[in-house]
Order: C-alpha cells, then structure tokens, then sequence
C-alpha cells in the first residue's frame, strides 16, 4: 500500500517537472520582451520618441498578430495570411526599406494588430460584402525603435508613430494594407526632406 503512495507521489512529481519548463517557455514576461515585441497591456513599459527618428532607418521588422471575439466565426489562416501579405507588399514596396526577418537586424518594427469583433450596430455597417453586416474590424499600428537598454540586455521599446482604426469596416487586409500605407506616406515625406 505504502509503495503505490510513493509511486502516486513520484508520478506527480514527474508531470509536474516536465509541465514546469514548457509553461516558462510559452508566457514571456514583461521584463523579457524586447522592444519589436512589446506586450499589449498597460504595465508594459514604453518610451515616447519622435516621428523624426526614422529619418535615416532602413531595415525593418514586420510584427502580425490577430485577436478575434467572433467565436462564431474566427479569423481563418487564409485570412491570416492575407493580412500579413498585405502587410508585408505594403512595406517591400517602399523604395529604400528592407524587410528583415531577423528582429535583432533591424532599425525599426511595424507593429500591427488586427481584431474583429461583433458590432453592437452603433458605428453602422462595413463597406465589404465578404465581412457580416455587424462584424467590426480593428486595426493598430505602432512603429517602434529599440529605446533604453535594460540591465538585462534588451531593450524598451520606443514608439515614434502609433495609429488606431476601431471600425475599419472593410476586411482585415485592406483595412492593415491601408493604415501601413499611411504611416509609409509620412515616413516617404520624412525621408525625402533629406
């Protein structure tokens, strides 16, 4: 009896040191991240810099990610692919920038988080004839630059732009593809003033 105890205990044991390094692996905490992957709450530390910076910045680090509240219908990985495409031909096509795929590599990230959600109807309806009549879609933007290095080595992200779409309505793509395309136009006007 004593031994199946000691069996149950040491078993419990095992799952739990093997569980332990894979749950570390997964969650990065705020004091690790580094500056093209700042995190999406409050308590994460930013600097402010100025659009200015990116005057003589070439080489740059895309950053996709998605979220989705429409349990009904999620994001597809089409989907997914279209946007970071969009995203990607936006940049590639602007004279003088680098896509890098190596964030160390790079000058400056494009920060760009999509979301849909259901619409509460209050903002009206979307454009796309793809999209649900109540489907909202959102759009972030933020540029970033590595800002103050940390004791631990990496650094705090600095962000230089910023724009926010909470009701694109159009789909995803277009809606990603036409906010980067903004922030492109500004920094062509910056570049060319050299």
């Amino acid at each position: 009896m004593r031994s199946n105890h000691m069996r149950t205990l040491c078993l419990i044991a095992l799952v739990f040191a093997i569980s332990l390094p894979a749950a570390s692996q997964t969650a990065i905490p705020a004091s690790t991240r580094n500056w093209w992957a700042p995190g999406n709450t409050s308590r994460d530390v930013t600097e402010k810099g100025k659009f200015s910076e990116l005057q003589a910045k070439k080489k740059v680090y895309i950053n996709v990610s998605f979220a989705e509240s429409r349990l009904d219908t999620p994001i597809s990985p089409a989907e997914r692919r279209a946007v970071e495409k969009a995203v990607k031909e936006a940049v590639s096509s602007q004279k003088g920038l680098q896509v890098v795929n190596v964030p160390e590599t790079a000058d400056f990230s494009v920060l760009v988080r999509t979301s849909t959600a259901s619409g509460a109807g209050e903002r009206g309806p979307n454009f796309s004839l793809a999209l649900d009549d109540d489907a909202e879609v959102s759009v972030d933007v933020t540029v970033v630059i590595p800002g103050t290095k940390q004791p631990n080595g990496t650094f705090v992200p600095r962000v230089v732009w910023e724009s926010s779409s909470p009701h694109a309505q159009v789909e995803a793509p277009a809606a990603a593809r036409f906010t980067v395309d903004g922030f492109l136009w500004e920094l062509k006007k910056l570049q060319d003033k050299k």
